[in-house]
């Protein structure tokens, strides 16, 4: 798939592939386990639908798809086994090229809601093909979609590791320390600050790892290492609930390899 942004989109198309969303939940087909599905097997009313353009091939397009505001059924289609699920449900499961999509999608998707109107002097945007973006007649600045850069990283100790619980975790899931990127500010004084910020340690020797999209709404995670150099874990409360070093034969439930913070500590583990 190519990827582009469009909003001359062909529903007439059979070939099309769609990205479903229902209601901030993915469509998807359970028997397959396919979460792109075909057109030609759906019923989908584009008059009342959100819909962006993600991507295209020689014949077809891929097709992000909020049906929310539709009378969508799930039982109404050639599919006869779709089910509407959250996102991160099926995270773990999910290809690289599965995520990209989905992500995509809902990175999209989200930007084509928000973009609606200019900011300045609240009149209705238009969308420039040549750009893939909006713009405003008031002041012809172009709107892409957004993108917030976030650092996520494990500290390392020994032969231990320091993970972290957010509030917002199941019970016993425990992550890499992540944080958004302020103005001004490079990627290692980020990871530093949010390290200090929610665990009360300093760090060294930060090394990069990678980088990967995540569509909660739009964060683009940046992965790093780095050692313990001094002080004594002090969680905040508000984010981090909970933060311990864990001995690496010894961990407790992490993120699944699909997600940048499980490749981080898979990493790390094949590599001692």
């Amino acid at each position: 798939m190519h990827f582009k942004r469009f909003l001359d989109f062909k529903t007439n198309n059979s070939d099309n592939s769609l990205v479903i969303f229902n209601n901030n939940k993915i469509v998807f087909d359970k028997d397959s386990k396919s979460l792109v599905l075909q057109s030609m097997f759906l019923n989908i009313d584009y008059s009342e639908a959100i819909v962006v353009g993600i991507g295209e091939n020689i014949d077809s397009q891929f097709l992000a798809v909020d049906v929310t505001n539709c009378n969508f059924d799930l039982n109404a289609h050639g599919y006869t086994s779709l089910i509407e699920t959250d996102i991160r449900n099926i995270l773990g499961s999910a290809s690289p090229n599965e995520i990209s999509i989905i992500g995509r999608a809902q990175h999209l998707l989200h930007w084509l809601k928000t973009s609606k109107f200019c900011g300045s002097c609240g009149s209705l945007n238009k969308f420039s093909s040549k750009e893939g973006a909006f713009f405003c007649p008031c002041a012809k600045d172009m709107i892409y979609p957004k993108i917030s850069p976030c650092v996520i990283g494990i500290i390392i100790k020994d032969d231990q590791i320091l993970l972290a619980r957010n509030k917002l975790f199941p019970e016993g899931m425990f992550s890499a320390l992540a944080g958004f990127v302020e103005a001004s500010e490079t990627l290692e004084e980020t990871f530093k600050r949010e390290i200090m910020e929610e665990v009360g340690l300093k760090v060294k020797n930060i090394e990069y790892f990678g980088s990967q999209p995540w569509p909660f709404p739009n964060q683009l995670m940046i992965a790093f290492k780095c050692e313990y150099k001094s002080g004594d874990i002090k969680v905040d409360g508000e984010e981090i609930v909970e933060a311990d070093w864990f001995d690496v034969n010894n961990l407790p439930k992490i993120p699944p390899i699909s997600s940048i913070s499980g490749q981080l500590i898979k990493s790390y583990l094949e590599g001692r």
